[in-house]
């Protein structure tokens, strides 16, 4: 991944809750930042222009969890239904990409509880 900085970011999160199964996806807009936040069946809860400092603090956030660093994770353990996807685009259109089941990569934690964070006010 290039150092540009993302356009956009997709996060799937499948916890073993129906609050903990949700995807959201933050876009770098035409008309600036976007949020769209889907339930467990896919269906959009908000979609809702972002600020520019919530954007900040995404990309902030991505970058103290090194997402870069997540491109290619794939692991699978079979014992849990518990996992994640995630996809992100950079300035340049390269695309990084990683999921994994019952295993996650390095600041995968962080990244899902800080985004659930910076977004609780869009889903009260």
């Amino acid at each position: 991944m290039a150092d540009g900085g993302f356009l956009s970011i997709r996060f799937e999160n499948i916890g073993s809750k129906e609050d903990d199964i949700y995807t959201v996806f933050v876009n770098q807009g035409e008309d600036g930042p976007e949020m769209v936040w889907y339930d467990s069946m896919g269906d959009p809860l908000v979609e809702a222009s972002i600020t520019e400092a919530e954007w900040d603090e995404v990309m902030k956030l991505a970058a103290e969890c090194d997402i870069a660093g997540w491109d290619g994770f794939d692991e699978m353990d079979g014992a849990t239904a518990e996992g994640f996807s995630f996809e992100a685009e950079d300035s340049e259109g390269n695309i990084l990409f990683a999921q994994g089941a019952g295993a996650f990569p390095d600041g995968y934690e962080t990244f899902e509880k800080k985004i659930r964070e910076i977004f609780a006010g869009y889903l009260e």
